[in-house]
């Protein structure tokens, strides 16, 4: 996003006129077409990530194309739009783009009973905040691509006795039929899932860190995090 506002000023200063009688919404939606047709289409179902920009088509897991900028060190597993560093350690992150309508009626337990939830952002914000055995908070009013978004953080209670789940320390948040994937909240890990409206659908895009993840990877992802436009 700091591309374009760049372009508009600059061409602001070189020529108030030409400024004047250009459409910003058409010059931002240029600059973005521009980005999407510069981007990389191989961004891989599995394995290393090169570093690049590069443009993801609908799929079952994000219902509009996704444009994001990548750098060197991060993974890709499950054929989900997303990455993975230092995958099964200590100081594992990554994020991913999902569709979800349903959410565990008990995440301790997983693969059990699945709540569905109704279609809007709000319906799915208010089942996480009231989902039990999480400790959910929000939501945040926030943006991802470009569009509104509501952001819901949630964390594993202390108190949560590990022996009592399925899991152990870990918790099955909800499961997505189209991409069979489940989330799953790490007994050390700090998520965020930001709801929103993409072209009439909910789109939820998730971000995870264990307590072991440093300050550099963290403020890594979240460069990849600000890259991210969503094509609308």
């Amino acid at each position: 996003m700091w591309l374009v506002a760049t372009i508009v000023a600059l061409a602001a200063c070189a020529s108030p006129q030409t400024t004047q009688d250009t459409d910003p919404t058409t010059a931002t939606t240029t600059a973005a077409s521009t980005t999407v047709a510069a981007a990389r289409s191989d961004f891989p179902a599995s394995g290393p990530v090169e570093p690049g920009t590069y443009h993801i088509p609908p799929s079952a897991w994000n219902v509009a194309g996704i444009t994001m900028t990548m750098p060197e060190g991060w993974e890709t597993q499950y054929g989900a739009p997303g990455a993975i560093k230092h995958s099964d350690q200590l100081g594992e992150l990554g994020f991913y783009f999902v569709t979800v309508d349903a959410i565990y009626s008990d995440p301790c337990e997983g693969e059990g009973e699945l709540i569905e939830v109704g279609p809007n952002v709000d319906d799915l914000a208010n089942a996480l905040l009231e989902q039990p055995h999480t400790v959910a908070t929000g939501p945040v009013d926030t943006t991802l691509g470009g569009l509104a978004a509501k952001r819901i953080e949630l964390t594993v209670p202390e108190d949560l006795d590990p022996a009592a789940c399925r899991m152990g320390e870990h918790l099955q948040v909800w499961y997505s039929p189209p991409a069979d994937k489940y989330f799953v909240l790490l007994g050390d890990g700090q998520a965020s899932a930001y709801i929103l409206d993409v072209k009439g659908e909910r789109q939820v895009f998730t971000t995870q860190y264990r307590d072991g993840a440093t300050a550099h990877d963290i403020a890594e992802m979240q460069t990849i995090i600000e890259s991210i436009s969503i094509d609308s």
